[in-house]
């Protein structure tokens, strides 16, 4: 069995993965509670991990999984069919999702983290990963304008078309950024291919994200939307059978 471990900027997921990819003993944590986490460390003979939380994280994982061998991926140039142009600093947890879409798909995507921090990817319909952006998540947008802004309330509001109080203008604000670079973003690989693309959404804001869209806040067809849990965790253990 291989332990697949996916250490975003806030919380560290795993699963067990069998030789044929079958999944199991799958948990969660925030990082700061890692040393105290059920990890399935007896069950596995090997580690293979994306780790985007520093070198710490690292130094901290690598005595915490004594003694079974540790991979860390990296992202490559190519890999699984897809190729990748961008600098070496490419974060692993934003490789292996690429890796997880073409694997399912094999159409071009633009495909979506949703977590502290927002990546926005995209894939050609010949599994060329293009580039991509990165912005603040929801939940961190929120907290920017309450450090920043004292009167403002940032409690959790719901996305309207004219909100009517602060934390529904600050939710809709926020959302409204998000959806934009997403549609930007889909515009420009449908520009790209010449048709449009998927887009996949994955990490703990993908819902709400969804929901926008079904909110008709954008011309996307809804059809075209997928929503996936644990998309890194998906390309981690195609990387680690590899």
């Amino acid at each position: 069995m291989i332990l697949v471990i996916d250490i975003g900027n806030t919380r560290t997921k795993w699963v067990l993965a069998d030789d044929k990819g079958q999944l199991s003993t799958m948990g969660v944590c925030f990082n700061v509670d890692i040393t105290h986490a059920d990890l399935p460390i007896k069950k596995a003979k090997k580690a293979v991990i994306a780790n985007v939380a520093g070198a710490q994280m690292v130094q901290q994982i690598t005595r915490l999984l004594e003694p079974l061998e540790i991979v860390f991926v990296t992202a490559r140039v190519q890999a699984f069919g897809v190729t990748s142009n961008y600098a070496p600093t490419l974060g692993a947890d934003r490789w292996a999702a690429l890796v997880a879409v073409w694997h399912d798909y094999h159409l071009p995507s633009v495909v979506v983290n949703a977590g502290t921090a927002i990546t926005i990817d995209a894939l050609t319909d010949k599994g060329e990963f293009l580039g991509g952006s990165i912005m603040p998540g929801l939940n961190t947008m929120r907290a920017s304008l309450s450090a920043n802004a004292a009167l403002l309330d940032v409690e959790e509001g719901d996305w309207h078309e004219f909100p009517t109080n602060t934390a529904d203008a600050i939710q809709t604000g926020c959302l409204n950024a998000i959806i934009g670079a997403v549609n930007l973003m889909l515009k420009r690989l449908e520009k790209q291919c010449g048709r449009p693309p998927l887009l996949v959404l994955s990490g703990g804001d993908a819902q709400i994200i969804a929901q926008a869209l079904r909110a008709q806040i954008l011309n996307v067809d809804t059809k075209q939307v997928i929503i996936t849990e644990n998309l890194v965790l998906q390309g981690l253990v195609l990387l680690a059978k590899a």
